[in-house]
């Protein structure tokens, strides 16, 4: 059921699951925590928490650089679409920036 933003109200629930999840991940499984967090920062984004969203992407862009994991790069475009009601804010003019660092190597 719609709250009253129209929305589902899963994107908050969402981010404390990953949030607990990543707690589990250890920091060397760092593919793993990279797509666990890209998720995150969607539900972030979900959650109307564009701030936190950016931030999290920061340190996703940074492993899927190191990586080259294709599946988080996969998981930074769902995030890219989530932040969409953002993209002509300056959170949103940022994450273009972080996520072309990703691109621009490969």
């Amino acid at each position: 059921m719609p709250n009253e933003d129209g929305g589902l109200g899963l994107g908050v629930e969402a981010g404390a699951l990953w949030s607990q999840v990543l707690t589990l991940v250890p920091e060397t499984a760092r593919r793993d925590r990279g797509v666990y967090m890209a998720r995150q920062a969607t539900a972030a984004a979900d959650a109307r928490e564009p701030d936190q969203a950016l931030e999290i992407a920061r340190t996703v862009a940074t492993i899927a650089a190191e990586t080259r994991s294709a599946r988080m790069r996969r998981e930074l475009t769902t995030l890219e679409r989530a932040m969409r009601p953002w993209h002509d804010a300056p959170v949103g003019r940022d994450l273009a920036e972080v996520l072309a660092s990703v691109t621009d190597g490969s």
